[in-house]
């Protein structure tokens, strides 16, 4: 029963066209990307952070080569529209305890044929800010520069994931999927 089953779903993703995402963006794309982020003057920390996140997207979830900007297919440059920390958890004396990162990221893309195309993508992370210390909780409601960095390189990480779906949908939109 788990053989016929197993050879149900192998039938079905095949023969219903199923192609994963990196291979989509291979025909999109090309072989070698060249990545950039605009830094931000006021939180230049942040931009390491998000160029960070997306050049390991590129490199392990797309499986590219990162290239220099003369030598590549394809060129990105990402921005950051807004980054936000909202409180999203608070103890019993008012102190916020958890946060989310709320972190709006543009991308310009020039691809392999010179069309140029912006897209806007957005990724949130939940963290939390208390630490436990052998059944004592110490409150206090600063976001340390180590969870902001893990904050905006996850939202940034999740940001980068909804970009390679848009690109996806746009390979499947204009043909480039074959």
């Amino acid at each position: 029963m788990k053989i016929l089953l197993n050879l149900m779903m192998i039938v079905f993703l095949f023969g219903c066209g199923y192609k994963p995402v990196s291979k989509v963006s291979d025909d999109i794309l090309g072989d070698n990307v060249w990545v950039d982020v605009i830094m931000s003057k006021t939180d230049p920390q942040n931009t390491v952070a998000i160029k960070d996140s997306i050049r390991e997207g590129i490199i392990k979830r797309l499986g590219k080569d990162l290239a220099q900007k003369d030598s590549s297919e394809t060129a990105i440059v990402a921005s950051i529209a807004s980054l936000t920390f909202n409180p999203i958890i608070y103890d019993q004396f008012g102190y916020a305890t958890a946060y989310k990162a709320n972190l709006v990221v543009n991308f310009r893309v020039k691809f392999q044929n010179g069309e140029i195309r912006n897209l806007s993508t957005s990724g949130e992370y939940d963290f939390q800010v208390t630490k436990r210390v052998k059944n004592t909780r110490y409150t206090d409601s600063i976001i340390s520069d180590k969870d902001r960095y893990e904050a905006i390189k996850n939202a940034s990480s999740e940001a980068f994931g909804e970009f390679i779906s848009k690109l996806a949908i746009e390979g499947f939109r204009n043909g480039k999927h074959n």
